[in-house]
């Protein structure tokens, strides 16, 4: 690159930019999806009478002077006409079709603007404008030259001198410089003619974008990103129209002090990442972020020469960026509960989300939403939609507190269960899928039947009698882990005892001792009996008690409610 460099017959852009009356930065509200950005400072240039208004030009070298190319005169108060249409030279573009010309197409030429009115970058800041480099006219190089600089100064600087490199070698209170380098120096070693200066360069990178720091850093060569000029040419030097060579470039600071630059090469493809999440605040003697900006443009054309315009320039507060990401607790079954776990992400290289935040979530047909909260969130259920809003300000890189979803799932739901929500209007919407097994099915139970038997009673001594002690399920579904419980006469312990099964049933053991305390599966139809044969000792003259007792998930037979029978054998009356 050719800018500023010191040597005979070879302008550099110099020049005292002096400053117009600070005027009071407006306010920063970084907007969600739920509102736009807030406009801070917007010009097209593309009308005939411009305003000067917080717009100083920088001292101009060449032929030409920088100029509103929709100008037909230089009038006072507003931005000149170019030189060639005063002169008659040459027709001034129509009311509204016009550009900002830094420079030329002719040699030895240099022109800057700077916007004098501070902006306020405290929660971050996205600058969008439009440069056209058209018409070149290479030397013994590739291309035409040399490039445009786009500056980013300190908004507390109430003068600005511009200086070499494109502008930005010695330019006072410089935070970041951007060089869009068709030439190729704004990356040069230091020592390099027409380089901003400060080490790292890595030395000539055309058509490249290169990045340089603030003025207390020295200007140091930051980063570059070198572009292929047969698929994302900077400049279209064979152009003759100015919409031929149109590339919008997006340049995003946000709160942390972060930097992406995107550039839009008009081919349909949409913006091309140029700079990515890249962190200022690293950077060795790098200035934090000031509370407030000023921008400006540069361009410069040496042996090699080319147009240099811009236009459609904006600055606005930045966008947050939100991410919704959706988890569950599953897989679920069918006539269950479930719950989903909703987060919301600010992007970390975008803006502050000042803004209420609404979600919405939708559960599948089928579920049913049963409660919702959140810390700082103030959620409604409407049938099967969730909807949420906090007003809570969060940082870039942070997290809102979670929202968790309580759910509720028929019995007829199974397979997937899709369910999608999003943040509101603007986002894309996020799809959950959750497994969700069959209902079990829970036959229909009635009451276990137990009945328990002494024979002969009334016992008599010294003879044998029987205990017979039997569960048995009537149906019409099976009793699964069923407890049967047999206590016998205490005077007898431990007893022998036997089991006999019918319908299905099977028993745990064929015979025992003592006291029975078994878990089985009864099936509809099924039954157990447990027989025991004792002999009553002569002189016993005492009653004895026997009892069974069943309890049946899903039956009637319950841990609070036992299906109980007992039988009392006495002694003969006297």
């Amino acid at each position: 690159m050719d800018i500023g460099r010191p040597r005979p017959r070879r302008a550099q852009v110099v020049g005292r930019i002096a400053a117009a009356t600070v005027l009071a930065g407006l306010s920063v509200t970084v907007a969600t999806s739920s509102a736009s950005a807030v406009p801070l400072s917007s010009e097209s240039f593309a009308g005939a009478r411009i305003s000067s208004s917080g717009w100083v030009i920088g001292s101009p070298r060449g032929a030409d002077s920088p100029c509103a190319t929709a100008a037909t005169a230089t009038v006072a108060g507003f931005l000149p006409a170019c030189r060639e249409v005063v002169d008659g030279r040459a027709k001034a573009d129509p009311d509204g079709g016009g550009a900002f010309r830094l420079t030329g197409n002719s040699g030895f030429n240099a022109g800057s603007l700077l916007l004098d009115k501070p902006i306020k970058a405290e929660r971050g800041v996205r600058f969008e404008f439009d440069m056209y480099q058209y018409k070149g006219k290479p030397t013994t190089g590739k291309f035409g030259a040399d490039g445009i600089a786009f500056w980013i100064v300190d908004g507390a600087e109430t003068k600005v001198d511009a200086g070499e490199g494109l502008g930005y070698k010695g330019l006072s209170g410089a935070f970041v410089g951007i060089g869009f380098d068709v030439f190729g120096n704004f990356s040069g070693t230091p020592g390099t003619p027409g380089t901003p200066g400060g080490p790292g360069g890595p030395g000539l990178k055309p058509n490249s974008v290169a990045v340089r720091g603030s003025a207390a850093a020295g200007y140091d060569y930051i980063s570059g990103k070198s572009l292929d000029p047969a698929t994302h040419p900077l400049a279209i030097d064979a152009a003759t129209r100015r919409a031929d060579a149109k590339r919008h470039v997006t340049v995003d600071i946000n709160s942390s002090n972060v930097m992406n630059v995107r550039i839009d090469f008009n081919d349909g493809k949409g913006p091309t990442p140029v700079v990515t999440d890249l962190d200022l605040d690293k950077l060795p003697r790098q200035e934090p972020l000031p509370k407030t900006l000023k921008v400006g443009w540069a361009a410069a054309t040496g042996n090699a020469a080319a147009v240099h315009e811009i236009g459609g320039f904006s600055a606005r507060t930045l966008d947050a960026d939100l991410k919704l990401t959706v988890t569950d607790n599953g897989p679920w079954q069918g006539g269950r509960t479930g719950a989903y776990h909703l987060d919301v992400a600010v992007n970390p290289s975008l803006g502050w989300s000042d803004d209420p935040v609404k979600l919405s979530w939708s559960v599948p047909a089928g579920v049913t939403p049963t409660a919702a909260s959140g810390d700082g969130w103030a959620c409604t259920i409407a049938g099967r939609v969730v909807s949420c809003t906090s007003v809570t300000h969060i940082a870039p890189g942070a997290h809102y507190p979670p929202v968790r979803v309580d759910v509720a799932l028929g019995t007829s739901v199974s397979g997937n269960a899709v369910a999608t929500g999003g943040i509101e209007a603007g986002h894309d919407k996020v799809t959950s899928t959750v497994s969700v097994k069959p209902a079990a099915i829970k036959p229909v139970l009635g009451k276990a039947v137990v009945k328990i038997s002494s024979h002969p009673n009334p016992y008599v001594a010294g003879d044998k009698f029987t205990y017979t002690a039997s569960a048995a399920n009537p149906g019409p579904g099976a009793m699964n882990d069923a407890t049967i419980a047999v206590t016998w006469p205490p005077a007898f312990k431990p007893l022998k005892w036997k089991c006999t099964a019918t319908g299905g049933a099977v028993c745990p053991a064929a015979d025992g001792t003592g006291d029975i305390d078994t878990t089985v599966d009864l099936p509809a139809g099924g039954a157990l009996t447990y027989t025991q044969v004792s002999t009553m000792p002569v002189g016993v003259i005492t009653s004895f008690t026997a009892s069974v007792a069943v309890v049946a998930p899903g039956s009637g037979c319950t841990a609070d409610k036992p299906c109980v029978a007992a039988e009392t054998n006495r002694p003969p009356l006297y």
